[in-house]
């Protein structure tokens, strides 16, 4: 518990208006802080308390331009935060206040951290707080601190500027605290987001925890300084002081625990195909974001053909389509085939047309339209490098632009190294195929209008194969429905093909009562498999056969018309 010695009782006594008044104003910031730590104590921040330290408290508050409150709360935390963290349950005892009365002024404690004077620092219990060494330095110079984050022009600069904070926060004789390291380097970004190196950064900091994200930081700087990819678990410590919390980011990158491991921004090394589970690298993806000139084709081959999905990993599956649309689904089939694709390609070069193949399948949710991509993938021996679309999507100006670009220079790099071109698939594509701006004049609707021309002219100049599927295909551009040479509707199955849907994944079914469920319900394939999986539940729960009553209770559940009718949740039949 802190402990301050005073000569004066524990509780503040209250002077009187003469003595008060004839209190000299202090000589230098230290004076003034000094005299308030004395009579804090035990204060309860009372209306006597403020009133008997009003000269140097008027002094101290014009100076800083602080509230009473303010200077009260830095005084205690410089006195007793040197080195180490103050918790609020240490000031409210010093304080004389209850904790629920400090909670209440946490927004003079965020006033404190935004002027950079404290650091807050999570602590196992409670939170606490901590003071630079930059904070002491000014005072001693009866200096106010005053932070200015560095305004730097490219990544170079930021490079160096990155470079100087690793290595203060690795010297084991500076008081240069992880926590300081995390907001300064915060600032640092954020002031910095003009720079490319800057916001590939930013686009990690934002779904991370520190301890990771000091951990990229380092690992990019190994990379941008020395050509360094594979790093030793143990060098965490360098940005990481705890030896016990090295030991869980360790752990938990080895059990893929990590957002970093799960977005494929760090993976256990691979050196000549053997895994060293102590030793870590960022992706060649990563690395090609931090460094675009630099990074190997051996690293992009790996890269990519890690965020392909094998045609022979795709379980092959029968869908059940309308009469007119098996036709179709079954033409697709045959053009993907790779001999009739290639002699395809062939003629149409020899005619001078554009030789990319596009499709759009489009439908209600549950028609089966991305599982017919898998399937036909399957069928005509293609993998597919399926797009993340919300990873081309960023706020900052020109970036989603970049980031789009790159997905078909990517994939024009597959092309180039498969025997067998892959299929370049765009699921619930209207998220990002969307209706240009006439007259655009906001930066956002011209910055919205450059990335969908960017779009149209890859899909222009693509060799290669394009599958878009979408719910809202009323919501594509007009040019988007020009691009696509071939246009399929999934729409829902009739009664007939509900049936055989029905039988194929409930064999048990008759043929009469797959009927009467296809007829009773207009449900989509999804719909049918969703029923079917509950039924699965229902029986493992109860142990007990699902009759087709029961079954049927299900499907009226499934629907979503008569909500307030229905319970969510298991059901429990009787059999």
């Amino acid at each position: 518990m802190m402990k301050h010695n005073r000569q004066e009782n524990d509780v503040t006594i209250a002077l009187t208006d003469e003595n008060r008044d004839s209190m000299p104003e202090p000589k230098n910031l230290l004076e003034g802080m000094q005299t308030i730590l004395e009579y804090a104590e035990n204060s309860g921040l009372s209306d006597t308390y403020f009133n008997n330290v009003k000269i140097p408290m008027d002094y101290l508050s014009r100076r800083l331009n602080l509230t009473p409150v303010q200077v009260t709360l830095l005084a205690v935390l410089m006195e007793f935060g040197y080195q180490r963290s103050v918790s609020l349950g240490q000031l409210s005892r010093y304080l004389g206040t209850s904790n629920l009365d400090l909670l209440s002024r946490s927004g003079d404690l965020s006033t404190l951290q935004t002027r950079r004077f404290i650091f807050e620092i999570k602590c196992i219990r409670d939170k606490g707080y901590t003071i630079s060494e930059d904070v002491y330095n000014a005072f001693r110079h009866n200096e106010v601190y005053s932070y200015k984050i560095p305004s730097l022009h490219n990544d170079d600069e930021l490079v160096e500027h990155l470079d100087r904070m690793l290595s203060i926060l690795d010297n084991r004789d500076s008081d240069y605290n992880p926590s300081f390291f995390d907001n300064d380097l915060r600032d640092l970004l954020f002031a910095n987001s003009h720079i490319r190196l800057a916001r590939t950064l930013l686009s990690v900091l934002k779904k991370c925890s520190e301890n990771e994200f000091r951990v990229v930081v380092l690992m990019s700087m190994l990379w941008i300084r020395d050509d360094e990819v594979d790093i030793e678990g143990h060098r965490f410590c360098i940005v990481i002081k705890n030896q016990l919390e090295v030991q869980q980011m360790i752990s938990k990158l080895q059990n893929n625990a990590y957002f970093l491991v799960k977005k494929k921004i760090v993976m256990i090394s691979n050196t000549e195909g053997i895994l060293s589970r102590n030793v870590f690298a960022l992706t060649p993806n990563f690395r090609k974001s931090l460094t675009p000139d630099r990074m190997t084709s051996t690293g992009i081959d790996e890269e990519l053909q890690s965020r392909l999905t094998r045609c022979t990993d795709i379980v092959p599956k029968s869908l059940f389509y309308n009469t007119e649309t098996v036709e179709e689904v079954d033409r697709l089939q045959h053009l993907l085939n790779p001999e009739q694709m290639n002699g395809i390609l062939a003629r149409l070069k020899e005619k001078g047309l554009r030789g990319g193949f596009t499709c759009l399948l489009y439908g209600g949710p549950g028609t089966g339209k991305t599982e017919t991509v898998l399937q036909l993938a399957k069928g005509s021996g293609r993998d597919i490098f399926q797009i993340d679309i919300s990873n081309l999507r960023s706020k900052w100006y020109g970036e989603s632009e970049r980031l789009v670009k790159g997905v078909f220079d990517d994939y024009r790099h597959l092309v180039k190294k498969s025997k067998v071109a892959p299929i370049m698939l765009f699921n619930e594509a209207d998220a990002i195929f969307t209706r240009r701006m006439n007259n655009a004049q906001r930066t956002v609707d011209k910055s919205e209008n450059a990335l969908q021309n960017i779009i149209l002219q890859e899909m222009e100049t693509l060799d290669g194969i394009l599958i878009a599927t979408t719910n809202l295909q009323d919501n594509l551009d007009n040019a988007f429905e020009r691009r696509f040479l071939y246009k399929l509707h999934l729409d829902k199955p009739s009664a007939d093909v509900k049936a055989r849907i029905w039988k194929s994944m409930l064999p048990d079914l008759t043929e009469a009562e797959a009927l009467s469920l296809a007829s009773q319900f207009d449900f989509s394939g999804g719909q049918i498999e969703n029923v079917v999986r509950k039924r699965f539940i229902d029986e493992v729960l109860t142990g007990e056969k699902i009759n087709i009553e029961a079954l049927q209770t299900l499907c009226r559940n499934e629907q979503l018309g008569d909500k307030k009718k229905q319970k969510i949740g298991y059901m429990h039949y009787a059999g």
